[in-house]
């Protein structure tokens, strides 16, 4: 069995469409919502029971480790709300689920939109993203934009056909938004818990 497992916080633009996207999948689907403020839940609601509650903490990979630990089936797949698989990637993962192989982890490419365009340099693509595997093999820390550890064998998929669709930055607000008011608040939040010590040069690297 497969189970796809969503994070969101105030994602009433995205849910429904990554939602039915998953559905193409399988229909064990899990939210995990962090105090939205919008109609996200409602939303969610009308397309699956299992709707979970977890503190907001400003990022989501704490919040992700919970999503997993609800999840029931043999393999997980990770998705954001601003997310969505295509049916080609539908059926090469319910390939991979039940072809017997010693491959634990699958890592997807990612084609990320931002400002309505495909992003496919500067690192951009192919995005390569832990987001596929079998229970208990994947574990997120608990720090922004953390890479995840992983058991057992990784295979990297690639090609568009098999990419997550990400509904990245729509717009120059959103994007520095985050980058300066989400993203590099949090950072300095956890440098601060390690004991770093800001100093003004530090807001100019020459």
């Amino acid at each position: 069995m497969i189970t796809v497992v969503i994070n969101t916080h105030n994602e009433e633009e995205h849910i429904r469409d990554c939602v039915l996207s998953a559905k193409l999948l399988t229909s064990h689907i899990l939210v995990v919502d962090m105090e939205s403020t919008d109609k996200t839940r409602e939303i969610a609601k009308k397309y699956t029971n299992n709707i979970f509650l977890h503190e907001k903490i400003g990022y989501v990979e704490p919040a992700r480790n919970f999503a997993i630990g609800k999840a029931k089936g043999e393999w997980i797949l990770v998705l954001d709300a601003d997310e969505e698989i295509s049916p080609k990637l539908s059926q090469t993962l319910q390939s991979l689920a039940t072809e017997k192989s010693e491959i634990a982890v699958i890592a997807l490419p990612r084609k990320n939109i931002i400002f309505g365009k495909w992003i496919q340099h500067s690192g951009w693509w192919p995005d390569h993203l832990i987001r596929f595997f079998k229970k208990e093999t994947v574990t997120w820390k608990n720090a922004i934009h953390s890479v995840p550890e992983t058991k057992g064998n990784i295979r990297k998929l690639s090609g568009e056909e098999d990419a997550i669709l990400h509904h990245n930055y729509q717009t120059l607000g959103q994007f520095l938004y985050k980058s300066l008011f989400v993203y590099a608040a949090r950072e300095a939040d956890d440098l601060a818990e390690e004991g770093y010590t800001f100093d003004y040069r530090d807001a100019i690297r020459l």
